[in-house]
């Protein structure tokens, strides 16, 4: 018998990061539906089922220090990679273990119970047996009121690709090789088939497919992770909501909502008539079910509950006082343009405006916002609703007021870490998100200056020399424009500008969000 079940495991999955699978977002998410969550404040348990790369669970470790984090991947190499990251950093709550989903259906780890379970994309990239071990494990180990996030490539937005990943699986079965030689032989037959025109491409005109095909067709060898992993799995299969929501009734879990949280106000994604009529459904399965038909949905981000119970007006009002907003990207970059399948919202930019530069200055409690001027007498839900698409959008996180308290070193360790490895790993962990953000080579690099102490008497212009032998030392192009850089001089003074930039507007923004030692904290302007 093979051990992979017809799962790649000849190519490892993409180091990422799902900030969808942060305790905070998770918690806030329910908030947004509805319903009582755990508090991720207190000593929390954490189990990620198809951790990869253990990119997440890392992070979400090293932000979240107060509570026990595990992590599950069959593939040794993952959590082989997994490991070594988590002790580079020293990190104590983090246990990665190498283990199939029937193991921990059957009770073969002895684990305790846990408060969040979570898997991105995995249950629709495993078998039917598979998914029936996860729901096993999830009814073993998942307490009462706990959390379950899980993501899946949905129908029926599937529909028109389903015939495209068919092709490619069976074109793999004929040229057994790596995943790699695979899709780059696949690359040929489906190129070979559009240059014929052939009819399923030219008929088919959907976004969805286009998409997909666009990405697949990338001559990029960096995506052939993704694709083997996204295609290539035997078990492969879009899933309809009402399909999963029976499976998670096995072990009863309730649906929340999505952990997209702009899902929460359906008025920003369908039209009244579209309302009225799934307000007629009664069977909520079959009526989120007609919401993805109405959204012609391709990805789903489900929350569920074991044992969900309504959250009162004042016990929301409660949370919410414990709940704040930060940016997660620079003021100046943040966009109000916010794309929705059928429409294109327009926000109200004065009552925006008064936001982003009010966290612009650091992050801020709801309450704290709720009393910014422009917002008086706005009520719960609509500054909810703002605070949503801002997060929706990737331009801004939740969090938990105590967080602020917590201990920063385990993330700032992991930072420097990440910072000085030379791999595909790009975000930090922010001890105040409990969470991940983005994190750019550049940006690594230059966090490696001011996170080491040997460091702090450099200027600005010695950090870019530091940078620049890093950055070379990898074999990493340097660009302006999309134009690589040539000469010497060119190099030079794009990254002496690329580091001032960094050092005058990011370093604040980390310090904001608790990801700086103290040391490098502490010093301002352009030089360090």
């Amino acid at each position: 018998m093979q051990w992979h079940e017809g799962y790649v495991s000849d190519i490892d999955y993409v180091a990422a990061f799902f900030p969808e699978q942060s305790p905070a977002l998770l918690s806030f998410a329910c908030l947004l539906n509805g319903c009582e969550p755990p508090s991720p404040e207190r000593h929390f348990r954490y189990l990620e089922l198809g951790s990869g790369q253990g990119l997440t669970a890392n992070i979400l470790a090293a932000a979240n220090p107060h509570a026990d984090f595990y992590a599950v991947d069959f593939n040794p190499a993952h959590i082989a990679a997994s490991r070594q990251l988590a002790q580079t950093a020293g990190l104590q709550n983090i246990h990665f273990l190498e283990n199939s989903f029937a193991d921990l259906a059957e009770g073969v780890i002895d684990l305790p119970p846990v408060d969040f379970i979570t898997m991105h994309g995995v249950y629709s990239w495993v078998n039917a047996d598979n998914r029936h071990h996860i729901m096993r494990l999830v009814k073993r180990y998942l307490k009462p009121g706990g959390i379950v996030y899980l993501s899946y490539n949905a129908m029926p937005g599937w529909t028109t690709t389903l015939p495209f990943q068919r092709l490619l699986l069976e074109h793999a079965t004929l040229y057994p090789g790596s995943k790699s030689a695979q899709i780059d032989k696949a690359r040929s037959l489906v190129r070979g088939l559009m240059e014929t025109r052939a009819g399923y491409f030219t008929s088919n005109t959907s976004a969805n497919l286009q998409n997909y095909l666009r990405g697949a067709m990338e001559e990029d060898a960096s995506r052939s992770p993704y694709l083997a992993h996204e295609y290539m799995n035997q078990g492969w299969e879009p899933l309809y909501h009402v399909d999963v929501a029976r499976d998670a009734a096995q072990a009863k879990l309730d649906y929340v909502g999505s952990a997209d949280l702009s899902w929460a106000f359906p008025e920003l994604y369908l039209s009244a008539a579209q309302r009225d009529f799934l307000q007629e459904i009664q069977d909520p399965g079959l009526r989120e079910t007609v919401k993805d038909y109405l959204k012609n949905t391709c990805f789903r981000k489900d929350i569920y509950v074991r044992g969900k119970r309504p959250v009162s007006s004042h016990r929301q009002e409660q949370w919410f006082s414990r709940i704040g907003l930060a940016l997660t990207v620079l003021r100046e970059t943040v966009s109000l343009k916010m794309g929705f399948p059928l429409r294109q919202y327009q926000p109200d930019e004065e009552i925006y405006n008064v936001i982003l530069d009010a966290l612009a200055q650091g992050p801020k409690s709801l309450a704290e916002l709720r009393q910014l001027p422009s917002l008086q007498g706005k009520s719960l839900s609509e500054l909810s609703q703002l605070a949503a698409l801002l997060i929706d959008t990737g331009q801004a996180a939740p969090y938990l007021l105590q967080s602020a308290l917590q201990d920063r070193a385990p993330a700032q360790r992991l930072n420097q870490a990440i910072a000085q490895l030379d791999t595909g790993y790009r975000v930090f962990a922010s001890p105040l998100l409990g969470s991940g953000v983005a994190a750019p080579l550049f940006q690594r690099l230059v966090y490696d200056s001011l996170a080491d102490p040997q460091a702090a008497t450099m200027s600005s212009t010695d950090v870019a020399s530091r940078v620049l032998r890093q950055v070379e030392s990898q074999h990493v192009p340097i660009l302006l424009n999309e134009r690589e850089l040539v000469s010497e001089q060119e190099k030079w003074q794009e990254v002496q500008e690329t580091v001032k930039a960094i050092l005058t507007r990011r370093r604040p923004f980390w310090k904001q969000l608790l990801m700086l030692p103290e040391a490098a904290a502490a010093q301002t302007g352009s030089d360090i």
